[in-house]
Order: structure tokens, then sequence, then C-alpha cells
């Protein structure tokens, strides 16, 4: 045992040398050890001892704490000293009895300065009462960030320094707006709107929520409202509309606030209020719609720090009005992509399926049985759109077996719907809807055969051609079935397709050489549809809608405009079916008689009906009208010349006017070219927003 410790001694003792002698560095040679001890083989060849460098041992470096060590060392250091120190303070404060000494007059200063110290414990027994409960909080808080307890779920938000806040829409200030709540015509508004909503069950105001309320609540929503139920007051609307163009570009493009109330409000807007531009308008809707992720359930990007966690899901009832509100997006959408004959960007999905149904499970409203089956047939119409209303489709016969194959399969799944929906609510809706999505399908007959290619069989044609008739007529009977007091229920998707239903059913009513070679009877069409006294109804009944008024009024407004297009329809539908009568030469005394004669053929068409069209039993359907004139009160205002304004709808009485190109205009006649050209058609003082 002594050996080795001496042993042990000696070698400790020994420096410590490198692996190669001076000789063999300074050479920069390998030096390799010799047989001979203390020499390597270079030094004892040539004789020379091996000198050996002394190097110094290196100091072992401490090795430091890592930093999160460090980190929850302070921490650990830190709370306990809080919680010390608030201990002693509150012990201390309790048996500290403060020395009698004469007051001072003056407080101590800093040696060389001007500021004041006041003695630590009286600063510190002035804050105690107040930090002490508040350092208590923030340390509770700070132990609950990285932990649950047994009541906390792991998903929902911890109540911290981040609690979630729902902020309200900017309020409108706006005179009119308030004079509305003031007097009290808000509420009767609200009112009307809630029957117009019927039409259109995508935005639902529940009968318990006063004006006061949704103005707080959804702005924008209650403004839309009031500007689409005054149609009363024409005057009042066109300023309110002014109010909300203005505001829904403030709110979209100066200073964009995305909300569920903004989405709301421009449905509404888009659905109850006849306006131009709907194209550019539910191109918005659709981006604020998907921008605050009403595509989707509600699954919020994960983008908040861990502190805050994920927050919490909306109510069942916000959910619903979610749903309601992107379908509603889908329905327009799909509505003005085809009567506007262009691509609708908004695809169905089987998200807007689901949602649909779960409306029609929970039915908050009676309304909610209805979207299901407003969506479906959209869903069928988009089909229609895409299949047979492509470049490529345009181009196939009806004789194409392809053709024929879509036909037979797409009017499968309209039968399919109408067995389903036949006990729903809302029937004259669904049928309005429904015989036009069959009048689309079967217009495709209509198309004018290639002289290279052989025509379909005759009676593919005219199941077709008929089909087609029948669904018009039909579409024009239940639009006639309602009441006229409730045509402003309807909402405008519905009435921008009545141009396309009555081209389509009025060239099924003209003499056409490739239809009668088919055995089409154009005179049994036209004694079957009487077109031109569905028009004099229809002119009838815009008529009385109308607010214009020379001196009250003098502003055309939509029902207005519509009555003319409609009467001018008549005259050019009847001019079209009048047989054609051999040139005479008129005699020269009675030449004024034969012109006021004309003028009042081309503006009072009942006296060419019944020449041309005799009447017969279908005529006793509208007995009130065997005396009106439907040219629109105050025809002759709308000569430019003759009052010195300018006449929107000049162009539209030429003898030459086609009144078929003026429909098939881009967007036809609500589309930008209508609008730079008719202004008064539309709302908004002709705003080019």
């Amino acid at each position: 045992m002594q050996e080795n410790e001496g042993h042990s001694a000696a070698k400790a003792e020994q420096p410590r040398t490198l692996q190669a002698c001076q000789r063999c560095r300074n050479l920069k040679t390998k030096c390799l050890p010799s047989s001979q001890s203390g020499r390597c083989q270079r030094c004892s060849a040539s004789g020379n001892e091996c000198v050996w460098a002394d190097a110094p041992r290196r100091a072992r470096k401490l090795r430091a704490p890592s930093r999160i060590a460090q980190v929850e060392q302070k921490i650990d250091g830190l709370v306990a000293k809080l919680v010390c120190a608030s201990g002693n303070e509150a012990t201390a404060s309790s048996a500290f009895v403060p020395p009698t000494v004469p007051p001072r007059a003056t407080k101590p200063v800093v040696p060389g300065g001007w500021m004041s110290i006041e003695p630590q414990s009286e600063a510190r027994l002035g804050k105690h009462s107040d930090d002490a409960e508040v350092d208590r909080q923030y340390l509770e808080e700070i132990r609950g960030i990285h932990g649950f307890d047994d009541r906390q779920i792991a998903g929902q938000p911890s109540e911290g320094p981040f609690r979630p806040t729902k902020r309200l829409e900017d309020p409108i200030d706006d005179e009119l707006v308030q004079s509305l709540l003031a007097s009290g015509e808000a509420e009767s508004l609200m009112k009307e709107f809630r029957s117009m909503s019927v039409t259109f069950p995508f935005v639902v105001i529940s009968p318990q929520l006063s004006g006061a309320d949704l103005h707080a609540e959804k702005p924008m929503l209650f403004l839309a409202i009031m500007t689409v139920a005054s149609w009363k007051d024409y005057s009042q609307q066109r300023r309110l509309d002014t109010i909300y163009r203005t505001e829904l570009a403030h709110r979209t493009i100066f200073r964009p606030r995305k909300t569920l109330g903004l989405v709301q409000s421009v449905l509404v807007y888009l659905s109850c209020h006849k306006t131009q531009q709907i194209f550019f308008l539910h191109h918005l809707v659709i981006g604020l719609a998907l921008d605050i992720g009403l595509h989707q359930d509600y699954q919020p990007i994960d983008f908040n720090p861990p502190l805050r966690g994920r927050p919490p899901p909306p109510s069942g009832k916000e959910v619903r009005e979610r749903q309601r509100s992107f379908l509603g997006c889908y329905y327009v959408s799909s509505m003005v992509g085809g009567a506007f004959q262009k691509p609708n960007l908004l695809k169905h999905t089987r998200f807007m399926t689901e949602a649909a149904e779960n409306l029609g499970k929970e039915l908050e409203h009676e309304s909610d049985e209805v979207i299901s089956h407003l969506i479906s047939l959209r869903q069928i119409e988009e089909q229609i759109q895409d299949i047979l209303f492509t470049a490529d489709a345009a181009q196939l016969p009806l004789s194409d077996g392809r053709m024929l194959m879509h036909l037979r399969s797409i009017e499968g799944q309209l039968d399919a719907w109408k067995a389903q929906s036949c006990c729903s609510a809302s029937q004259r809706l669904l049928e309005l809807s429904f015989s036009f999505s069959k009048t689309l399908l079967h217009s495709v007959s209509l198309r004018p055969h290639a002289l290279n290619v052989p025509p379909p069989p005759q009676s593919v044609q005219l199941n077709s051609l008929f089909s087609a008739l029948e669904a018009g007529k039909k579409f024009l009977d239940t639009l006639l079935s309602f009441p006229a007091n409730e045509y402003h229920f309807i909402s405008f998707s519905e009435w921008m397709r009545l141009p396309s239903v009555i081209m389509t059913v009025a060239r099924l009513c003209m003499p056409n050489d490739g239809h009668a070679a088919c055995g089409w009877d154009a005179q049994a069409a036209q004694e079957r549809v009487r077109l031109e006294l569905c028009l004099e109804s229809l002119c009838f009944r815009m008529q009385k809608l109308s607010t214009y008024d020379e001196v009250k009024q003098p502003h055309s407004d939509f029902w207005r405009a519509m009555c003319f297009m409609m009467d001018l329809t008549k005259t050019w539908y009847i001019r079209k079916i009048r047989p054609k009568a051999p040139i005479k030469k008129p005699m020269q005394p009675p030449q004024r008689a034969t012109t006021e004669a004309g003028t009042a053929e081309a503006w009072c068409p009942n006296s060419v009906m019944s020449t041309a069209c005799p009447m017969h039993g279908s005529e006793a359907q509208y007995p009130a009208l065997a005396d009106a004139n439907f040219t629109c009160e105050g025809s002759a205002e709308m000569d430019g010349a003759a009052n010195g304004s300018s006449d929107p709808f000049a162009l539209m009485r030429s003898a030459d006017f086609d009144i078929e190109q003026f429909f098939d205009m881009a967007g036809g006649i609500w589309g930008d070219q209508c609008y730079d050209s008719y202004s008064d058609m539309a709302f908004g003082s002709g705003a080019s927003f």
C-alpha cells in the first residue's frame, strides 16, 4: 500500500511533457520512440539528447448552468420573495410602534440634489393595502398559465390577462336614421320587412327584436331593412339608399369592418331592393362571407398565442344565422349567374347541404323549412347552366345523344324535387322557382338547327317545345296569382327571371319555319298562353304600385319602368304575331285620321288585339282590364321633347326598336349597359358604384 502511494506521488511530481521532443518539433517531423529510454529514434541516431518541453496543465472549466434552470431559479426566487415579503410586512406592520419624535419641517433630500426622500417604511405602509391583493391575483394567474385543473377544459380560453371581448359595430349617426327611431316609424318598417322575408328566408328578424336593439347590435342590417321597406315613400328610400351605399363603401373599402351583420345587410339590399349593379355587389357579399369564414364549420385559424387559447364557439342561434347567411349568398349567386349567363363563382358544396338540413331539423323559424328546397333547386339549375349553356354545349343539336341524355337526367331530378317539396310551405314561391327551372331546361329546343346536322325526331322536339311553353305559362300564372299588394314581397332575384320567361314564351308563340317543320302550331300556342293578356295584367298591377307623380314625386321608380317595358313588350309581341296585311296606298283625304289611328295602334294595342287576335274564354281571367289603358300614367311626361326634360326611354319608343335585342343585351335589363342608358330604372341616384 505504501509503495503504491509512493509511486503515485512520484508520478505526480514528474512534469507533463508533449508527445514530440523539441528537435523533432523544430524539424516538424514525426517523433518516434527508440529502444533507449528517454530518446527518440532521430536523437538516438544523431547521438543527441532529447529535450522535452514542459506543458502547462489546462485548467478545467466549470460548466455553466442551463438557461432554463436560470429562468426557473429566478421565477422561484421572485415568487418566494413576494410571498415572504407580503407576510413579513403584514407582521411587522402590526407589531411596529413608531417612536415619538418631533415633526420635521422639511423632508430629507438626496445629497447634492433636490429630490425628496420618503422613508421606505412609510411608502410601503401606504401602498400595502392596494398592492397586496393585486400581487396575489397576478401570482395566481401566473400559476394557472401552464396548467389546467379538473374543472377547466383544454380547449377553453383561460381567464387571465387575455380575456376575449366582442366589439360592436360602429353606429350610424345620421339625422334621418335617428328620426325613424325617434318617431316609431322604424318599428312599422321592421314589420313590413318581416312580411317581405317570406320569399327570402335567409335573413329573418325575430318579432321580439325592436328597431332600437337591432340598430345598436347590427346598424348596417337595420339601415338595409329601413331602405328596402320604405318602398311606399320613394323619396325617403332614395335618401336611405344614398346613406347605405356611403356606409357600405366606408365599411368595406376605407375602414373594412367584416361582420355577419354587414353580410346580412348586403343580402337584404340585393334581395329586396330593385337595383342594377347586382352582379358586382353579389361578388362583394361573397367575398365578405368567405373572409369571416361562413363557408365552413366554426373552426378559427389558430393564430392566437398560447397564453390566450382558442375562442369559444358561437351559440346555436349564431351558428344558424351564419348558415342562413351563407346559403343566402349561394342562392343569390346562383340566380344572378343564371340571369346574366355568367359563371357562378360560389359553387355548391356538401357543407351547404348539411347546413340546409340542420336548419330544417332545428326549425327555429317557419321559413327554415323552405331553405333546403330552394338550395337543392339552385343546385339543379347550376347543373343546367354548367352542362347545357357552355360554349361547347351550345353547338350541340337537340338530336345529339349527349344532349338528350342530359335533358332526361335533369328532368328526372326536377320531378323528384317536385315530389319532395309538394307538402312544404310557401308553395307559390317554390312553384315560381320550379317553373323557371323547367323553362330554362327546355329552352334549348329553341336553338336553331345547323344545316349539316340531321334534325331531331319530331316527337322529341315537340315534347321539349311543349314543356317549355307549359313551364313558362305556369310561371306567369303563378306570378299573377300573387295579389298586387304583395308584389314587393317577391325578391328581386325572382323578378330578374321575368324577361327571360317572357321572351321564351314569345318565341314559342311567334311563327317560325323551323318549329313549323316539326309540326309546332304557333297559333295554338298563342291561344294556350295568351301572353298579351298576361302582359296587360302585369302593366295594370305595376302601374298601381308605382309611386310616380309628376308633381309630388317626379322620379321614375322600378314599378313604373317595369310597367313601361311590359307595355312595349306587349306592343312588340302583338306586332310579331299579327298576320302581315298587304300594303295599300292610303287615300289622300283621311291622311290625318290614318296617322292618328296608327299612333293609337302603337300605344293602345287593345284594338289590334281585337282584330288580329280574337278574344276567347280566357279573357274572363282579367275582367277588370277591359277598358284600362296601360301605357303608364303620365305618358305625356315621358316624351322628353314635350316638356324639355330628359327621357331615359326615348330610344325604346322608336318604331324600329326591337325589344328582343333589348332583353338580349349583356346582363339583360339589369346589366351595366342598360344601367348607363336607363339610370332611372336603378336606385342610388345613378351612382357608379
